[in-house]
Order: structure tokens, then sequence, then C-alpha cells
């Protein structure tokens, strides 16, 4: 050490983060990178925000309703490894990381097929509240069957996540952005997201990963097909 250092105990949340990290290290990750035009669910949103009060409507409810889309259309996403066999889940329970002053926690949305676009926005509200409160329950942070993150929230495009234990991928979000693109011949500035998935190599391949992706454009980009979902 060549100057003043301070110390830092590793104890608590950031010791059992640092242990779960070191176990996924051990899975073969890749990371699919694709950008997602916006344009329209940024008027979606602000159209949907008006109508509530109490609530605070994000982009992530949204996109949770799409993810699920994604995860029904490419089922091998929501599965989970072991020695002897692929379980492909067919309920859909997304976590949230959340960023807390301890570390990052991931609350878990039980049954989010069965909620629309303001009974999500709620729920994700409430349990990323209670993350930062230290009082979620137990149960909360218990089976996930994928998750997202998002790093565009402090700044954010692209990102390298890890996964899960015991889940097939992640998707963290990048921040939204103006963009030049050519839309039918013309030159537009766009809103786009940003979007990283991780998976897990030894249970899905690129293919599955770029077709999970396709969906999440699909339903993104035509965010009307949320709504009704």
């Amino acid at each position: 050490m060549w100057g003043y250092i301070d110390h830092k105990p590793l104890k608590g949340m950031r010791k059992k983060i640092k242990e779960n990290m070191e176990l996924q290290a051990k899975i073969p990750m890749v990371t699919h990178m694709d950008e997602i035009d916006v344009s329209k669910l940024w008027k979606v949103r602000k159209k949907e925000m008006k109508k509530v009060k109490d609530i605070k409507i994000t982009f992530l409810p949204f996109i949770i309703k799409a993810v699920i889309e994604g995860l029904k259309k490419n089922p091998i996403l929501n599965a989970t490894l072991t020695p002897e066999e692929i379980i492909v889940k067919k309920y859909y329970n997304i976590g949230i990381a959340v960023a807390t002053e301890q570390g990052l926690i991931v609350p878990v949305l039980k049954g989010a097929d069965q909620k629309n676009i303001l009974k999500l926005a709620k729920e994700i509200q409430d349990l990323a509240q209670r993350a930062r409160d230290r009082s979620l329950d137990l149960q909360d942070l218990k089976g996930g069957t994928f998750t997202i993150t998002n790093v565009g929230s402090i700044g954010g495009l692209f990102a390298n996540p890890i996964l899960n234990p015991g889940e097939a991928a992640i998707l963290a979000l990048g921040r939204i952005h103006d963009k030049v693109v050519v839309v039918g011949g013309k030159i537009q500035v766009r809103k786009v997201l940003p979007i990283s998935l991780t998976f897990d190599h030894r249970i899905l391949d690129g293919a599955h990963a770029a077709l999970f992706a396709n969906t999440l454009k699909e339903y993104l980009e035509d965010p009307a097909r949320l709504l009704l979902s």
C-alpha cells in the first residue's frame, strides 16, 4: 500500500453477494445486445400516467409484459438446470433488481402474467420501497424465474449482467435516449432503449436469445398490444 487506506469489513449482504457471484462465475454466460425503438411507448406511458395520481408508472411494467410474451414464445429462457435435466417453468415470477445502500436486492413479482400494467406498476413501487426500507419478507426474494435489472436508471447503455442462481437468463435495460435513425427512407430522431440479455449457454443458444429479443421489439414497438394483454 502506498498511501492512506480504509478498511471495510466484508460481511452481511455484500459477503452474500460475493459468494453468489463466485458461484455464478463458473457458468458459461453469453450476452446478446440490441436496441428497441420505444418512441410509441414513450407517448403511451405519458398518456397512462395522466390517468393515475398515486402510482408511479415507469417503463418497467410495459417491459415486464413484453418479457412475459417473450418467455411464452421462447420458454427455454424461463428454465432452470439440474444435473439430470432442464426444467422449463410455466409460471412467470419476475425478479426486479433494486439498488439499496446495503447492495443489490431482487424482490420477485409473483404471477406477473396475471396482472395488468397498473397492477404491476403498483407492486413494483411497493416492492422497491420495501427493499430500500429493508422491510421485505423472505418470501418476497424467492421463486424468481427471470430477472430484469435497470442500469439505465443511473445512466448506462449496455451491460453484462450476471445470472441469478437457478435462472436461465437476465435482462439489463439501458438508458432510453434520442438517436438518429432511418425510418422508411427518412432520417428521424427516435427514442431508443438499449437491452442486454445474458443467458446460460448450457441451457440455450444465441438463436433463442435473438428470437426472445425480437419478441420484445415486436411488443414494445407496438405498445397498444401490451395494454390489451
